[in-house]
C-alpha cells in the first residue's frame, strides 16, 4: 500500500521502456567512462543527463546527474545502479526531486527478489517484489540505466527477451526484434553502430523503441517514437555529426552558403532519363522540426531520403539539407528565430534557381510535418518558389501546437488527471512570460532558461492560417489518414484557410488511404511494436500523387 504517495507520478514513462529472461552468461563488456546525453521530447530539448560507466573487483557501477525541465521537471541528485560481473543488479539508489518534492529510492537485490524504499518527505514505504536476477533497472527518466541495456543487447539474439525491472511497478519484458548496422559521420570520424529495435511488451499494448550502440557496447541512444522521446549522446548531435541511411546513384552531397555559415545538403538527381532541355523540374524538401538529418528519419524511417529517391526516379531533382546546427550544417540552432530558418531555406531556392541544370519555373517546395511552416513562409517570401505542398502539417499558432502535443504526450504516457492538469497549467504560464504577456512566477529556473530563447518565442508567435492566406503558390494540402500525430481537423482548418485566399490559384487537399505520419503503411491492428515492421518503407503512393498534381499543373 503506499498511501496515497504520488509514485506513479514519479514512474509513468517507465512502463513503456521495459524488458523478459535472457541468460547473463557470456555478457559483453563496455568500455569504461563518462558520456553526456541530451534529452528531448518532441523537437524540444528539456535538459541532460552526465553519465559514468566504471569497473571494479565487485563488477560494474552506472552513475549520473542531471536536469529535465517540462514537461518532467525532474533534477536528477544521484543515480546509481551496482551490477555483478555478470550484469546482475546488487543495489539501486536514486536522489532526486520531480515537480519540487524530493524524494529518495534505494533497492538491494537478491537471488529470491528485491526489497525497495521509497521516501517522500516524511512519508517511507517499503515494497518487495519478485525480480528476476538477470533484471535491467530502468527508472522513469534516468537515461544512465540505459547503458546496462547497452551490454545487455551486445550478445543478445533476434527473438530474444530481457527482464527489466522498472521501480515500482515490477518487472516487464522487451523483445529484440531487428539488429540493423549503421554509420555515424562526424568530422573527425566513422562511428560503426547497431540500431537495436525492440518491443516492449507492456500490459497495455507493445511499444516500439530503437537502442543504438557504439562498438564498445556503450549507449548511443533511445528512441520512443510513439512518446516523442529520443535521448541521444552528446557527440552524435553535434553539428558535424550524420547518419547514413539511404543513397541513391545520382546523389551529390554539397554545401550551400547562408548568412556567415553553410548548410549541408544532398542533391538527387534522375539518372538514366535524359534531361529537359529546360532543365529538371525541382523539388525542396523542407524538414520538421523533429528532423536531425537531412534524410527525416523518424522511427528507422528515412522518410526524405525515400521521398527523394522516388522523386529522382520520377524526374525531379530534389534537395535536402540538414538544418542549422543539426548534422553536418553549421551555425547555431538555439540562437535562431523562425526566420533565421526562413532565411536558410530561402538560401536553398536561391542555389535551386541558380543550377543550370533546373527548370527555374518549375521549383516546388515540399514542407513535412510542422516543416510546412517554414515552407509556407518561404513561399510567401519567395518569388523563385513556384508550388508548395504540405505533407501532415498542422494548423493554428505555434502556442496552440506546442499545448496539443503536450496534451497528445501526457495522455500516451497516462499521466494522472491531477498533474495533467497542473503540467498543462505551468505550460501556460511559460508561453504568457516567453510572450511577455504574463510573469515567471511559479515557473522552475531550469524551465525558464530552456524557454527563454529566440526561438521559442518566434515558434509560439508563428500563424499558420494567416501565412499560408498570403501565399500565391499552386497548393496541394496532404495527409494520411493514419496520421495519430496530427489530426484530421489541421488538414481542413488549412483547406479552408486556403480557399479563402485572395489570388485565384489552385487548390488541392488530398487523404491518403492507409498511411501514417511517416508516410508508411502501418499494421491494421495498429500495434506500436516493430514486430513485423523492420522493413518499413514510405508508400509509392505518396509520390505518384505528388508527381500526379504537379504533373496537372500549367
Amino acid at each position: 500500500m503506499l498511501h496515497g504517495m504520488r509514485v506513479s507520478a514519479y514512474f509513468t514513462l517507465a512502463t513503456f521502456v521495459l524488458t523478459a529472461p535472457c541468460a547473463a552468461a557470456q555478457q559483453a563488456a563496455p568500455s569504461p567512462g563518462v558520456s553526456t546525453f541530451n534529452v528531448f521530447l518532441g523537437s524540444n530539448f528539456i535538459g541532460f543527463e552526465h553519465v559514468e560507466v566504471s569497473r571494479d573487483d565487485n563488477g560494474w557501477t552506472i552513475r549520473s546527474q542531471g536536469d529535465l525541465s517540462l514537461p518532467v521537471d525532474l533534477q536528477n541528485q544521484l543515480f546509481q545502479v551496482e551490477y555483478d560481473e555478470q550484469w546482475r543488479p546488487r543495489v539501486l539508489r536514486i536522489v532526486a526531486i520531480r515537480a519540487n518534492t524530493p524524494y529518495s529510492w534505494s533497492t538491494t537485490f537478491s537471488d529470491s527478489g528485491s526489497t525497495s524504499e521509497l521516501q517522500q518527505g516524511e512519508e517511507r514505504v517499503q515494497l518487495t517484489e519478485k525480480t528476476p536476477p538477470g533484471s535491467i533497472v530502468l527508472p522513469e527518466y534516468f537515461f544512465g540505466g540505459y547503458e546496462a541495456l547497452a551490454a545487455r543487447l551486445a550478445t543478445a539474439g533476434i527473438g530474444d527477451e530481457i527482464p527489466i525491472f522498472v521501480p515500482p511497478q515490477g518487472v516487464t519484458v522487451a523483445r529484440l526484434e531487428q539488429i540493423l548496422p549503421q554509420q555515424m559521420e562526424t568530422a573527425s570520424t566513422i562511428i560503426d553502430a547497431r540500431m537495436h529495435r525492440v518491443s516492449l511488451l507492456n500490459a497495455a499494448a507493445p511499444l516500439a523503441a530503437e537502442i543504438w550502440t557504439d562498438a564498445r557496447h556503450r549507449l548511443l541512444r533511445v528512441s520512443i517514437p510513439r512518446v516523442g522521446l529520443d535521448v541521444a549522446r552528446e557527440d552524435i548531435v553535434l553539428a558535424s555529426s550524420r547518419v547514413r541511411t539511404v543513397t541513391h546513384a545520382g546523389d551529390e552531397d554539397t554545401r550551400i552558403q547562408s548568412r556567415g555559415f553553410s548548410l549541408a545538403a544532398t542533391v538527387t538527381a534522375p539518372v538514366h532519363r535524359p534531361k529537359p532541355e529546360t532543365g529538371w523540374p525541382a523539388v525542396l524538401l523542407v524538414p520538421g522540426t523533429d528532423s536531425t538529418d537531412r534524410d527525416g528519419t523518424l522511427a528507422g524511417v528515412p522518410v526524405l531520403g525515400q521521398v527523394a529517391n522516388d522523386l529522382a526516379d520520377a524526374g525531379y531533382l530534389t534537395l535536402r539539407y540538414d538544418r542549422r546546427g543539426t548534422g553536418q550544417s553549421g551555425g547555431r540552432g538555439e540562437s535562431a528565430t523562425f526566420d533565421s530558418h526562413t532565411d536558410d531555406a530561402r538560401a536553398l531556392v536561391r542555389y535551386l534557381d541558380r543550377r543550370d541544370d533546373v527548370n527555374k519555373e518549375l521549383i516546388t517546395l515540399v514542407g513535412y510535418a510542422d516543416g510546412g511552416w517554414l515552407a509556407m513562409e518561404v513561399a510567401r517570401r519567395e518569388n523563385r518558389a513556384d508550388r508548395l505542398v504540405l505533407v501532415g502539417t498542422p494548423s493554428g499558432t505555434g502556442a496552440d501546437w506546442v499545448l496539443e502535443q503536450q496534451r497528445t504526450m501526457l495522455d500516451r504516457l497516462g499521466v494522472a488527471d491531477a498533474e495533467r492538469a497542473e503540467t498543462i497549467a505551468l505550460q501556460q504560464r511559460v508561453h504568457e512570460a516567453v510572450l511577455g504577456e504574463g510573469p515567471w512566477t511559479g515557473v522552475p529556473e531550469t524551465t525558464r532558461q530552456r524557454a527563454e530563447t529566440p526561438w521559442f518565442r518566434s515558434l509560439l508567435e508563428f500563424d499558420a492560417n494567416d501565412t499560408l492566406r498570403r501565399t500565391r503558390q499552386p497548393l496541394l494540402i496532404a495527409r494520411g489518414d493514419r496520421d495519430d500525430q496530427v489530426g484530421p481537423h489541421h488538414a481542413q482548418r488549412l483547406t479552408q484557410v486556403a480557399r479563402e485566399r485572395r489570388r485565384n490559384t489552385t487548390m488541392e487537399a488530398v487523404t491518403l488511404t492507409e498511411l501514417d505520419q511517416l508516410l508508411t503503411e502501418p499494421p491494421l491492428d495498429d500495434s506500436s511494436s516493430y514486430d513485423g515492421l523492420a522493413e518499413r518503407t514510405v508508400s509509392r503512393s505518396f509520390v505518384d500523387t505528388l508527381t500526379t498534381w504537379l504533373a496537372s499543373l500549367p
